[in-house]
């Protein structure tokens, strides 16, 4: 596979976390009580990034990430995944989901500076 073709592998994975994350934060900021659609995909992306090494390879790639600019161990991973399944997520969790949704842009926004040969 082409480094053009690995790139862009990999900037479809991280934008399609960042979606999924960034559609539960609209809902939950707005008051909204999201589905399991909308739920379910980005629990399953937190469980996946709390398992560290034995998460795909794209995950742990945006794990990665997550450990060097934030301080959200896989105990909080799975935490927060949990108070999402219960629907009841604590503020502080909201605010550590942000973070995530955070790293997942800038992590995007780096593969498509590549991508564009910046």
């Amino acid at each position: 596979m082409s480094e053009t073709g690995i790139h862009a592998g990999g900037y479809q994975r991280v934008r399609d976390y960042a979606e999924t994350v960034d559609r539960l934060l609209l809902d939950l900021k707005a008051g909204r009580t999201p589905s399991d659609e909308t739920v379910d995909p980005v629990v399953s992306f937190l469980e996946a990034l709390a398992l560290e090494r034995a998460a795909p390879a794209a995950v742990q790639a945006v794990g990665a990430l997550l450990r060097r600019r934030t301080a959200l161990p896989s105990a909080k991973l799975k935490g927060i995944a949990e108070e999402l399944k219960a629907r009841h997520p604590s503020p502080a969790s909201l605010e550590e989901l942000e973070m995530v949704a955070s790293v997942l842009d800038e992590e995007r926004a780096a593969i498509s500076a590549r991508l564009l040969g910046a």
